[in-house]
């Protein structure tokens, strides 16, 4: 991301504050990594000068001495760092050098104290939970006590999951008729807690459309708000990326019918994950509603959206 497409999403954002009446976290990622743009450290610099909480997404193969001294004078609040492997399955995993990368971590660890929050991400890529729990382990022995949990996401399609090919699955038509039933209207809520701009100033239905299926339009040309009914189309539609993607209510609920029906889930769980999506599905309508009435410039009584914008750096 250049210099001129960070400012004006930063503009973006504060205006999006101004609309609302409230605050929300802006955090930077990257399509790999986001230091590898030396810009990095100034962006953090100006979201914090802007008044917005910081963070960042890092594999923290870069975090060097200088660059973790640099992030923590500019004000870096948190850091998400994605590493879910050790010794020679890390470096098979991430094609990168494994105990450069823990020491990198190690020592913004220690570098950034109590002033930045360290939280180690943890993707249960192999759907083994004894293996999530030596992973945490293993850090937790080097003193680090903050970790984020995250099942396998097949990013809207662009990752082949081979019991992820949902549109080829009688249980789909199921899931549908259960929703139906039920009188929920799913809705994917990714869309809409994380609004999503990539390096190059475009709008993306959310971090999960990998293969950038739904651009949205410029931050050069329009506002987050006006993006909205842009987004809940997709959403409605399930076109072109969420018909791919197990973030997707209908195909998640799916997946689980699918797991029952193989004896590996209770039935429980799909009563549970109906009454998970009807729950995510009103916390969408009242997100919608808030950003529609902010567009309007006019109040609006609904819940407060927790969002997060996450800005593509690299």
């Amino acid at each position: 991301m250049t210099a001129e497409v960070f400012a004006q999403t930063l503009q973006r954002a504060t205006e999006l504050r101004s609309q609302l009446g409230a605050d929300f976290p802006i955090q930077l990622c990257g399509l790999g990594e986001p230091l590898i743009n030396p810009l990095t450290p100034s962006f953090v610099r100006q979201i914090r000068e802007a008044g917005f909480e910081c963070g960042l997404s890092s594999n923290a193969s870069l975090l060097d001495e200088k660059r973790g001294r640099a992030l923590l004078d500019a004000g870096l609040q948190s850091i998400h760092i994605n590493v879910g492997e050790e010794g020679s399955d890390y470096e098979s995993v991430y094609k990168l050098p494994f105990q450069r990368t823990r020491d990198n971590v190690l020592r913004f660890f220690e570098m950034a104290g109590k002033q930045c929050r360290v939280d180690i991400v943890l993707v249960d890529y192999k759907r083994d939970p004894a293996h999530r729990h030596r992973m945490t382990e293993y850090w937790r022995s080097f003193g680090l006590k903050r970790f984020m949990y995250f099942d396998l996401i097949n990013r809207g399609g662009a990752l082949f999951v081979d019991d992820m090919l949902y549109q080829g699955y009688p249980e789909t038509a199921q899931a549908r008729e259960l929703l139906r039933q039920r009188g929920i209207r799913p809705a994917c809520a990714a869309p809409f807690v994380f609004l999503f701009v990539g390096y190059n100033g475009q709008y993306y239905l959310c971090c999960s459309d990998w293969k950038k299926e739904a651009p949205l339009g410029s931050v050069f040309d329009t506002s987050f708000v006006e993006i909205t009914k842009r987004k809940f189309d997709h959403v409605a539609s399930r076109e072109p990326v969420c018909k791919k993607c197990n973030l997707d209510p209908i195909n998640e609920l799916t997946g689980v019918l699918r797991q029952i029906k193989s004896g590996s889930e209770p039935d429980r769980t799909r009563d549970e994950l109906l009454e998970s999506i009807a729950t995510r599905s009103k916390f969408v309508d009242g997100v919608v509603a808030e950003l529609a009435a902010a567009e309007a410039n006019s109040p609006k009584s609904v819940e407060r959206p927790r969002v997060t914008i996450p800005i593509v750096a690299r």
